[in-house]
């Protein structure tokens, strides 16, 4: 939803501006959802979610396809992975949402972690944990265009609230690895 000039998304300073059919749909909605919760006099909050990766989690994206790839042995293509992106154990953003049913909260708030990593330190560390770092090969996928160099969420108003994370990146990695491991993929 946020506009991603700005790499840094505040639910109260980043100025709106999807770059995609699904940002401007999630922006609709949101929208829609606000005007009807003033007309009828009901609280709302809406979750921006960041880079949630997990058990579950399509087997296309990055966290996934790296584990995959290296659980079989196999190499792990990726970009250069310069970008710095803000990834979150997705039971910690389901911590999140519940968090935010149980406040007064209204209105936008961000579900991140707060900590931008870039993206190869994230490939390396599941290379580092499946012990097979040689198998990363960053600057195997073309880099996509217009691909921002920063996104990272601001979550004080998520912190505001009482939410903390419970997974650092290593042990939220080594837990969506050991799912990988349980459905058999290796």
């Amino acid at each position: 939803e946020y506009d991603w000039n700005y790499g840094f998304c505040s639910e109260t300073q980043t100025p709106l501006h999807p770059n995609s059919v699904y940002g401007t749909c999630k922006q609709s909605l949101q929208l829609l959802l606000s005007a009807f919760a003033e007309r009828t006099g009901i609280s709302t909050a809406w979750g921006r979610v960041f880079f949630l990766y997990g058990p579950h989690e399509y087997e296309t994206r990055l966290v996934a396809s790296v584990i995959r790839s290296l659980l079989k042995n196999e190499s792990a293509s990726c970009s250069k992975g310069e970008q710095y992106r803000d990834f979150l154990h997705i039971d910690d953003a389901a911590n999140a949402f519940v968090k935010l049913l149980e406040s007064d909260i209204s209105g936008p708030v961000n579900i991140g972690s707060g900590q931008p990593i870039r993206v190869k330190d994230v490939a390396h560390a599941i290379g580092d944990l499946l012990q097979r770092p040689e198998l990363i090969q960053l600057g195997g996928l073309p880099e996509r265009p217009n691909e921002p160099p920063l996104l990272v969420a601001d979550v004080r108003r998520l912190e505001g609230i009482g939410w903390k994370r419970s997974y650092d990146l290593e042990a939220g990695i080594q837990h969506t690895i050991d799912w990988w491991r349980s459905i058999g993929v290796s």
